[in-house]
């Protein structure tokens, strides 16, 4: 028998958020999906609850995380792009057992739920062995969010790796595929994250992105990361060997310019950016509103929590802070801040990219992102009595400048209860907290024992050779 459930009273953002259509209207979920919406509905078997102290509004779509790095919380957060490569990508990524890679993603998995994502992309590239990757499944899938969970052929420096050389790592690949990802249509998809441009030879790279369209994969690349004076566009070469193409969501994407967008633009590829992240340790400027005007598929991530919280309502923030001010100050410095007509980029607009705009990018846009019949039942319940949230005029503004996780009261992911009265359903929280606290103990004292937490970095770190071998991304 379909189970039904009637959420009742509240305000509803209903559709692409950039249409602002809020409306007071009844949400029926039934059977994981969102069934009706409408005022007064009727619907005597149903189970019947009483929303109107808030506000229901789609579930958050973070498109670029690592989450296994959830084991070294925080530790990044006053990196430069060269210190966190040094320390996290090419140290303790390889103190990491396949435990630590399961204990990880679940426990970030499990943060984003509390902070009212409900989906996510993982760009996996702590993939020592073949039961890390299958590791890093099992701890997605644990934590019930939705999502594609990307195969990361990144190479960690071991003096002994497992893998030998690429052919073997994209036989995994295939491996993962067929074993844990046979359909497509399940709440978690399969994905795979090729190296960065530059650390091995380029048609290494074209076959880890071939790869990746023969098993029919979403493609999700470290894209156009660093500044590098006479270095050509990452998008440029790829589109000139015929590697661009739609089932693609670039992440970063900082030194793009108008050709490469052009490019992804006419392609139908995506791209994520990262804001936090992106500014802080120096990956330059953000994409969004270059992308979002050139017709590109945007979105927004947190990247990784050894940095900064999972919280996209921050990343919202930053994102419309950091771009008007971009596009700001030039008007401003010529003619005075009274010749600004508008702003560079709206509520509404940071709204989609967290929302519709990221599912489209995973290629969810049908499935998640927005409230409307037919979709997976994806939602955040923001609890708005409290002085914070009262006398609001605009509900739409108010969910990006006011809102924080902590007014998250309760998430569904396909209908399933996963947080509400403002806390995580009990046996995510145990199992989440268990498994940080297990692999945070273990890495500490790996860590410890095998050089500190600070390795000292050689000399050519950071010199215009070792750019040249480290385009990496976070």
């Amino acid at each position: 028998m379909s189970k039904s459930t009637v959420y009742r009273g509240a305000q509803v953002l209903v559709g692409d958020p950039r249409r602002r259509d809020v409306r007071r209207v009844d949400v029926e979920v039934r059977d994981g999906l969102i069934a009706r919406l409408g005022p007064d509905l009727e619907a005597p078997d149903a189970e019947s609850v009483d929303v109107s102290w808030g506000w229901i509004m789609p579930g958050l779509v973070d498109t670029h995380h690592h989450l296994w790095q959830s084991t070294m919380r925080a530790f990044t957060s006053d990196f430069t792009l060269d210190d966190y490569f040094w320390t996290i990508r090419r140290n303790h990524s390889a103190r990491h057992r396949a435990e630590d890679v399961h204990n990880g993603t679940l426990g970030g998995a499990v943060g984003l739920l509390e902070a009212g994502t409900t989906c996510t992309v993982d760009f996996s590239h702590c993939v020592l062995t073949p039961e890390h990757a299958d590791a890093g499944v099992a701890g997605f899938r644990a934590a019930g969010i939705r999502g594609v969970w990307c195969y990361g052929f990144y190479h960690q420096p071991m003096d002994d790796p497992w893998f030998k050389k690429p052919e073997e790592r994209h036989a995994d690949a295939r491996r993962v595929r067929a074993t844990h990802f046979a359909g497509d249509d399940g709440r978690v998809r399969f994905g795979i994250s090729p190296t960065e441009m530059v650390r091995v030879p380029f048609e290494q790279i074209a076959t880890e992105i071939r790869v990746g369209r023969e098993l029919d994969a979403l493609i999700h690349p470290h894209t156009n990361t660093r500044f590098r004076p006479g270095y050509p566009s990452d998008i440029r070469q790829w589109h000139d060997a015929g590697l661009i193409w739609a089932k693609q969501l670039h992440s970063h994407c900082n030194t793009a310019d108008a050709d490469d967008l052009r490019i992804l633009a006419d392609a139908g590829a995506a791209v994520s950016s990262t804001p936090e992240t992106e500014l802080g340790m120096g990956l330059g400027q953000l994409i969004v509103r270059a992308a979002d005007r050139a017709g590109v598929t945007t979105g927004l991530g947190a990247d990784i929590q050894s940095n900064n919280s999972p919280d996209l309502f921050t990343a919202m923030r930053i994102a419309i802070a950091a771009e008007r001010g971009r596009y700001h100050q030039p008007v401003i410095e010529a003619e005075g801040t009274s010749a600004l007509g508008e702003v560079a980029l709206r509520t509404e607009d940071v709204l989609h990219f967290a929302t519709l705009g990221g599912a489209r990018g995973l290629g969810l846009g049908d499935v998640c992102g927005s409230i409307e019949v037919g979709k997976a039942a994806d939602l955040l319940f923001i609890r708005t009595d409290t002085p914070r949230l009262r006398a609001v005029t605009d509900v739409v503004n108010a969910i990006v400048m006011h809102v924080g996780a902590g007014d998250v009261d309760t998430v569904l992911v396909g209908g399933e209860v996963v947080k509400q009265g403002g806390r995580l359903r009990e046996d995510l929280r145990s199992a989440a907290v268990r498994a940080l606290d297990e692999s945070g103990a273990w890495l500490d004292a790996a860590i410890r024992e095998g050089g500190g937490w600070r390795p000292d970095k050689p000399e050519w770190m950071g010199t215009p050779a070792e750019h040249r071998l480290s385009n990496a991304g976070t």
